[in-house]
């Protein structure tokens, strides 16, 4: 197996993983927000929390580390929509990083929250949409 396929495998798998941790976090935790009281729910999110964060700093190392590399790949190509993708993606990547910080800033905004996980989503199913389009324009 080359390594360019070996490093599209990691993207895809480090890809899908992140989109599933995020997804969960915005469609499935404010659904255990309303079925337990907020102590509870409290405990609940700080330890889900901490294991996904914990996973998903190493996952994202392979995800940025995997699609510089396939970029590199089309460094000659003139492929605006790539670049795009590439540079939304990096900054969905390389956000989460700073996801704590921003939300610490804004916990006093209560819509912020629920607004935040869901435009980060969107962000990357607009990442997942032009990676399937972009060499087809």
């Amino acid at each position: 197996m080359t390594l360019f396929i070996t490093a599209k495998i990691i993207h895809i798998l480090s890809a899908i993983f992140f989109i599933g941790v995020v997804s969960f976090r915005t469609f499935i935790m404010p659904v255990l927000k309303n079925t337990y009281d907020k102590s509870a729910y409290q405990k609940i999110d700080m330890m889900i929390g901490i294991r996904a964060r914990n996973i998903i700093k190493i996952n994202n190392i392979f995800l940025i580390i995997s699609g510089l590399y396939l970029l590199s790949f089309h460094l000659d190509a003139f492929t605006i929509l790539l670049f795009f993708k590439a540079l939304v993606g990096l900054i969905v990547a390389l956000g989460f990083y700073f996801v704590p910080v921003i939300m610490k800033r804004f916990t006093h905004i209560v819509w912020f929250s629920p607004f935040f996980h869901y435009l980060y989503f969107s962000l990357m199913i607009c990442v997942v949409i032009i990676s399937q389009i972009v060499f087809y324009i």
